[in-house]
């Protein structure tokens, strides 16, 4: 009697046993095939843009060359739509690809003897792509890491865009005093250095952040051109864009 009875124990905790390793490995599996997000995201920024104060354009007298006006883009508001991909992931970092497309309408303003005067209104239109390194010095851990994650990064990285300027409309001032016939521009292009920082909002997958950019002139061939007329004191002059940008806005990661 008393060995069916130890007979029944052990074989009740055999099943214990089995039972308890079969659910630790199912959960050990589990945790390893959790299923990563959609390496995908979509941004929307806006903020300000301005251009570098020296790839103004300099309009010489033609008699003397002494005295000049010079010709510069002003501050203006811009949007971007920023479709990004994950390339690598790592536990505490990523390396990302980005691609923007964003619009703009500054002004060209003149600056000389007289002050500063508004000569013309365009369209600017930016094609923008970033190759970024995004990471977390107090997080071992990207915002969509499973099963852990952290809701901050920064980032860092280069970045590149082809610019092109569009309809632009001269002003009373720029026709009649400075004998402005043409503003116009082909494609420039422009390399640089973007930076910034996100937030994920809470378990969602919603992260807001801020980004800005640095950029410098690499190809000479393609410049705005500010035309004169022939009975213009002023001689025609060119205009390199190298932006400076600053923008914050919403994406969400699929």
């Amino acid at each position: 009697m008393i060995l069916q009875v130890n007979n029944s124990l052990r074989q009740l905790l055999f099943s214990f046993l089995f039972i308890f390793l079969l659910g630790a490995g199912n959960i050990l599996h589990g945790q390893v095939s959790l299923p990563n997000r959609n390496p995908f995201k979509l941004t929307f920024r806006g903020g300000a843009m301005s251009n570098n104060h020296d790839m103004e354009a300099h309009l010489k007298e033609k008699i003397g060359k002494l005295a000049s006006y010079t010709v510069n883009t002003d501050y203006a508001a811009i949007g971007e739509a920023e479709l990004s991909a994950d390339l690598f992931r790592f536990r505490g970092a990523a390396i990302h690809l980005q691609v923007a497309g964003m619009y703009a309408r500054p002004e060209f303003k003149s600056k000389g003897a007289d002050g500063v005067h508004r000569v013309g209104l365009t369209q600017l239109e930016i094609a923008r792509a970033n190759l970024v390194f995004s990471f977390n010095g107090s997080d071992p851990y990207t915002m969509f890491e499973l099963p852990y994650h952290s809701n901050k990064e920064a980032f860092i990285g280069a970045t590149g865009m082809i610019v092109r300027t569009e309809k632009t409309q001269l002003t009373q001032y720029a026709m009649e005093t400075l004998g402005i016939k043409r503003i116009h521009g082909e494609y420039c292009q422009a390399l640089g250095v973007t930076f910034g920082w996100n937030w994920r909002l809470g378990e969602s997958g919603w992260v807001m952040g801020f980004n800005g950019a640095v950029m410098f002139v690499i190809n000479k061939s393609h410049l705005v051109k500010v035309e004169t007329d022939e009975s213009s004191p002023y001689a025609s002059g060119v205009l390199d864009f190298a932006p400076r940008m600053a923008t914050a806005g919403i994406g969400y990661h699929f």
